[in-house]
């Protein structure tokens, strides 16, 4: 097991006069689109786009998801979405909610609540596609239906293995989709939950050039993650790297692994290329990104620490990616 001794550079994100407290405090996603950086929140119905600044990047434009997909749900109530990862392929900036049911905190204290909580808003998988140097969407982008026939919660409920745990709330082993990643026509999602027997898994679906996602059977892998689900998917040169972390609220170390998807109904082991120390911050997205010509990751993180915000301002942590890494890469 490797543990990350390297130190991260630091990269500011100015929102301007997006950056609420909500915004800076809940980070969960961020994705590259040539010179430009989209982020998101899990707590509201936005995306950002940023465009470079220095030595990091400033708010470009502030988005509404209910601009691009109409009939999100929630809107009059102001129901957050959920956005828990961003992805962009072929000039289309993919977007997908955690699509799960969160169990309501109860009034009174060492009480624990038996009702679920049930939001639309949060089952958006959708696309937009992007004009320019990927800093400007169209003005209206495509999304699966949030509910019933052709919804992704009926897709996935027709799977084996997550259809037993489908209606339980996140963090107790419900369906919580927190990884998105798209190459070519291949489109994987990134369970954080249901584990099976301690494996993770991930659906795999064709894309299509008219819609999102072709008809037919999804795939299904399963991973050996050390017990962990899996918080963030992202494509790396051929393959495509995984944020792994706990499926629960438990405080254990995160992990990222490096993962050539194959076509297998048996359990694959991801390769382990270091983990984060033990620590109050827990990571919550990450990307590629290139940094003064050199290869690495940027990494977002969720419930910040005090020194990460400053002002308007956000600190996200950027890795290099080690030479035997990039040698890795490349041969592969």
């Amino acid at each position: 097991m490797r543990k990350s001794k390297r130190r991260p550079a630091t990269v500011w994100l100015d929102y301007g006069p997006a950056a609420s407290d909500k915004l800076l405090r809940n980070i969960s996603a961020a994705v590259a689109a040539g010179p430009s950086l989209w982020t998101a929140s899990d707590e509201g119905r936005t995306i950002e786009c940023l465009e470079p600044h220095g030595d990091g990047f400033r708010l470009r434009e502030q988005v509404s998801l209910d601009g691009l997909f109409a009939a999100l749900p929630g809107k009059a109530r102001g129901d957050e979405a959920d956005i828990e990862s961003l992805a962009v392929e072929a000039g289309r900036l993919w977007v997908c909610g955690s699509h799960c049911h969160v169990r309501r905190k109860a009034k009174e204290a060492d009480r624990i609540d038996t009702r679920f909580r049930d939001r639309a808003s949060r089952c958006l998988l959708g696309a937009v596609e992007l004009k320019k140097d990927g800093g400007d969407t169209a003005r209206k982008g495509t999304a699966l239906p949030f509910r019933g026939a052709g919804s992704l919660r009926a897709i996935l409920r027709k799977n084996a293995y997550i259809a037993p745990f489908i209606d339980l709330p996140s963090k107790e082993n419900g369906l919580d989709i927190e990884g998105l990643a798209v190459s070519g026509e291949r489109l994987l999602l990134g369970l954080r939950g249901p584990l099976v027997d301690s494996i993770a898994i991930a659906v795999e679906f064709e894309t299509a050039r008219q819609g999102l996602i072709k008809r037919g059977k999804p795939v299904t892998h399963l991973l050996e993650l050390g017990g962990l689900g899996i918080r963030d998917l992202t494509v790396m040169n051929r393959e495509i790297a995984i944020l792994a972390g706990p499926v629960s609220a438990a405080n254990v170390p995160f992990k990222l692994f490096r993962w050539r998807p194959r076509r297998t109904d048996k359990i694959q082991r991801p390769d382990l290329l270091w983990e984060w120390p033990l620590g109050r911050e827990h990571p919550e997205g990450i990307c590629p990104l290139e940094r003064h010509g050199k290869p690495g990751l940027l990494v977002v993180y969720d419930a910040p620490a005090e020194a990460r915000i400053r002002g308007r301002r956000y600190r996200a942590d950027w890795v290099a990616l080690s030479p035997s890494e990039r040698r890795r890469a490349r041969k592969r």
